[in-house]
Parts: structure tokens; sequence; C-alpha cells
């Protein structure tokens, strides 16, 4: 992964649960902790029932509230509007905004209606869910009657959205473009999920090539590309399977959405896209009152230089603004803080990215209902440093490590303490230069009551620390980890073999136990079935025909003998 490619500001380890749809929120939070100002996030259930952390802003009198990446300047009118897709559309041509031609038909209408209006527009057509968001629902490129009908089956019925949109299909590329204050800020082309072929590997061992790089980045660690039907078919289409080799360099798209999230690939192109197309943008967005900042949605055509509005979002995610599978990434959180709170553009943005925010504990407190309402403790601005201090003649036990817990939380440092396995104590440091002097201060007259002859080396720190300070568990001695690996590994091949003669054996009582079982059905049903033909040969010989018909039986015996 090509460092250089991203921001200076998330060169950290970022927290597991600020990976994904999550980064968003973390981002934008980071940028105005660093900046000093007060944050605070809050659990809210939304009207869908889930549930998402909100967040609020502050900067003296100064407050903002945000959900993700919208701030309150987007006012509640216009939010609504925007997700009415019938309305967005009807705002944009009022405005002379392109956007494609069509119409909305609610569950009333009939598919006949439908592809009627498809005839009327010419294909091809799009059919998308009114209701829909994230790309659910959406089949662009319909050529004909035959695939329209399949497409309304499928949305309206099998998806169970019975109001949909009926627009004409424009022949250009997926682009999400980011609008901030009249200027487009960022810019990515969507690809649908693709190989390429390299002559050597299989359409399998590609898409696990793939996922693995896809991974490395903290905007797709959970979106892998699947392998489904969908994927199946693609192929099959082009005459492949997972097991063909794909010549090297022939691209083959394997989805046939454009999303992100379904495993499309994310290309920021921001400083290549024309003034135009970056207009009709900005244009859509000024359609709207109260609207500064939106995620559009085009489909582009840059050989003519033409597009067409697809989608406004509000609350657009700027994951792959941050993290983009090519391209350079584009710091959308700063320029939303410099926005939101231009007072604090000066700050000083290279002391700032020493320390990152311990996203893990905010995000889990919320979300376990540990705290419903959190506020993290304000950055100092000037003069900050890090440092690392390596303690020796000193025993390491719980106690101690409270302690200095206790020490670093009176004079509001950040960092960790951690045991070394030569039996040191490393303490590493972040906070301004007064509070590391105070800490200093009332560790050494810690040090000298615990210990004879303590010793404390102060060493240089670079890294990014995480905000808090924390307790870290000793690192095992390698020999030790190595011994402990065998012994693990040894113990569960005793366990496997065990599995596996205990598989074996229960298999077989099991087989045991249906041979029993069919042959004990067998025996019942045989015993059931002579004791029904003795009571029918009873009958017989009970009944009168038996009895008249006796003289003759007698003579047929006779006869044979």
């Amino acid at each position: 992964m090509e460092k250089n490619r991203f921001l200076e500001s998330l060169n950290h380890p970022i927290p597991e649960k600020a990976h994904n749809y999550m980064l968003s929120t973390y981002s934008i939070i980071l940028e105005a902790w660093r900046r000093g100002l007060e944050v605070s996030i809050y659990i809210k259930t939304e009207r869908s029932v889930s549930i998402e952390p909100q967040y609020t802003i502050k900067s003296g009198d100064k407050v903002h509230h945000f959900s993700a990446t919208r701030g309150d300047l987007v006012s509640t009118h216009t939010k609504d509007l925007t997700k009415n897709k019938v309305v967005t559309k009807e705002i944009l041509e009022k405005n002379n905004v392109p956007t494609p031609k069509g119409k909305q038909f609610g569950e009333d209408i009939t598919d006949s209606e439908i592809i009627q209006y498809a005839a009327e527009i010419d294909y091809p057509v799009v059919v998308k869910p009114l209701a829909g968001t994230g790309g659910k629902g959406v089949i662009a490129g319909i050529e004909n009657e035959e695939e329209l009908i399949e497409a309304l089956t499928y949305v309206r019925k099998k998806l169970n959205f019975p109001h949909v949109i009926l627009e004409k299909y424009f022949a250009g590329e997926d682009y999400r473009l980011y609008v901030l204050d009249n200027k487009v800020i960022g810019a990515l082309k969507r690809i649908k999920a693709n190989v390429i072929g390299d002559g050597e590997s299989t359409v399998k061992e590609l898409i696990n090539k793939k996922n693995i790089e896809r991974a490395k980045l903290p905007s797709l660690t959970n979106r892998k590309i699947k392998i489904d039907d969908e994927l199946k078919n693609m192929l099959r289409r082009k005459g492949y399977d997972l097991n063909s080799v794909i010549p090297e360099g022939e691209l083959v798209y394997i989805k046939s959405k454009n999303n992100v999230s379904a495993g499309g690939d994310s290309i920021e192109v921001t400083d290549q896209l024309s003034d135009n197309i970056k207009q009709i943008a900005v244009d859509a967005v000024n359609s709207f009152d109260d609207l500064p900042q939106c995620g559009v949605d085009m489909m582009i055509d840059e050989e003519k230089d033409t597009g067409v509005i697809i989608e406004l979002n509000t609350r657009a995610h700027i994951t792959q603004h941050l993290f983009p599978m090519k391209g350079q990434a584009r710091d959308v959180p700063s320029d939303l803080i410099d926005y939101y709170f231009p007072e604090t553009i000066g700050y000083d943005r290279k002391n700032a990215q020493k320390f990152y925010l311990d996203f893990n504990f905010i995000f889990n407190a919320g979300m376990n209902r540990n705290a419903t309402f959190i506020t993290i403790p304000e950055l100092p601005t000037k003069a900050l440093s890090l440092t690392r201090y390596v303690i020796s003649g000193c025993d390491y036990t719980d106690a101690f490590a409270t302690r200095v817990r206790r020490i670093a939380y009176n004079h509001n440092i950040n960092g960790y303490l951690k045991p070394l396995n030569n039996g040191d104590i490393s303490i590493i440091l972040g906070s301004s230069q007064k509070k590391l002097g105070e800490f200093r201060s009332s560790l050494e007259k810690y040090l000298k009551r615990v210990s004879k002859a303590p010793k404390l080396v102060e060493k240089k720190r670079t890294s990014p620390i995480m905000h808090g300070f924390h307790i870290e568990e000793p690192n095992k001695k390698p020999a030790e980890s190595k011994k402990e690996t065998s012994k693990e590994k040894e113990t569960l091949d005793k366990y496997m073999k065990d599995y596996a003669k205990l598989k074996s054996d229960y298999q077989n009582a099991v087989n045991r136990l249906a041979k029993y079982e069919r042959d004990e059905r067998t025996l019942e049903l045989t015993q059931r079935q002579n004791k029904q033909l003795k009571k029918r040969l009873q009958q017989m010989e009970e009944s009168n025909s038996w009895k008249m018909t006796k003289p003759i039986r007698v003579f047929t015996e006779k006869l044979k003998k």
C-alpha cells in the first residue's frame, strides 16, 4: 500500500471500530479534537430502529451537531426534499440541471403501464425503487421489454419495492462528487467489481488476491468481493468459471453494480474532472436552500464532457475519499471543520497529529449502553510533545501501574505503560511540555518512595499515540511463545486425532442404529401383516361360501392324489 497516497492525518493505526462506514465519523471528530475543540458523542435510535452515533462539536459558545458527515447547517426541510427522488428530480429540472427523464409509479400501477412508458422514452432504461438506498434494487441498462419485465418482477415482487422510478439510461460512468461551499472537494470514479488476468492465476485466486488488497484499507476491511450466483453468472456469460485462467491484461467484470461495498473499485479523480462537470454538481446542490454540503451521484461521459445528476445524498460517507483504491486521498474532514469552525484554521496541525482517538472504547461504551453521552477530554493545542521513559530498578506490580495511571490522569497525560521482558518498565507519554514536566516531577517523587535506587531514562518518541492512558500486558519471550505454540499444536493434533476416531465411531453407531430401526420396522410390519392375514383366513373359514364349497375342495384334493 503506497503510504504517500494517503493523508498524514490518518497515518496511524486506525481503531478497528472506526473501519468502513464508521471511518467518516471517526475522521471528522478526530480532526475537530486535534484542533482543541470539545467533542461529545451520543447514541440515537433512528426511525429505522438502527442505532447510530451522533456527535456535537463545540467551540466556545458555538455548537454544531453532526450525523456521519452531515452538519446541522443542512436544514431538516432540505434533507427531507433530497430523500425524495421524485421531488429532487423535479427541483433539478426546474433549475435546468441535467437529470435523466423519468417518472414514478406507485404500487397501484401495473407493470404494463410502466412498460408502456418505457416504450415512450425509448430503451435503454433504469429501474430503481423510490425508497431504496445504497444502490439496492437499482437495475441499469435495461435494453428491451423482456429485460424490463424481469427487472420489475425482481424489484417490485422479490425485493418488495412496489413504488419505483423508471428513467432514461444515460450512457456514461458512475461518479460520486462531494460538494462543500460551492466547490467540489472530492470526486470518485466507481467501477464495477472486476479482476484483471495475469495469464497464470484462476479467477478465484485473482478474487482472493484482490480481497487481500482491499482488506488493507480501513475503508474496505469488510467489503470483500463475495462469490455468489450473480458473480458466477457474470463469468458464465464471458465463457469463464472460477477455475478459468484469464489471459494477461484482460479485464473481466464480475458484478453488475458499481457499488464499492459490493466489491467495486474506487478511483479518486478530483483533479481529472473538467470544470464543466464540477459545475453541474455545484448547480445541483445550489438548487436547494440550506445545503452547503452534499454527496452528488452522477453519470458522466468524460469524452463528451457531459453528465447528469442521479441522486443527492446529504449524509454521504467520505470513506473512499480518505482511502481510495487508486488515486490521491482528499482531506474532506479538514475542509468540513474549516467550514464549520473557520476560527481554528491556523492550528498546529503537525503537533496535533501526534495523537489519535481511542475510538474502540468510545464506540463500545456507547453501543453497549455503558454510556449514552461521551465527552472526549480536550487536547491541548500548544507545545505538544511526545516522549518515552524507561524505568529500571523498580518492581512492576498492579499497584505500581495503577498509581502511575492516576498520576497521568491528574496531569492530563495521554499514553501507556508497559512492563518489558528484561524487567524494566516503559512509559510512553504525550501532552503539552508543561504537563509532561509536572508528570515527571510527580513520578520521580513516587519512584523514590517505592524503590531504593530507581533509574529513569528519557528516550525519543515519534510515532502517534492514542488518547487516554492505558496499561498494556507484557510481551511474551520469543522462546516461551515458540514453546507454547509447539505445545498447543501438539495438543491440537492429539485432539484432532481423538476427534476423528470419535467421529468415525459415532457415525458407525448411527449407521448400526439406523439398520436396527429398519429391521425393527420391517419385523413390526411383517407381524402386523401376518396378524391381518390370519384374521382374514379365519373370516373366510367361517363364511357360508367356504362351508358350501367344502365338497368341491375335498374332490379336488382327491384328484391331486
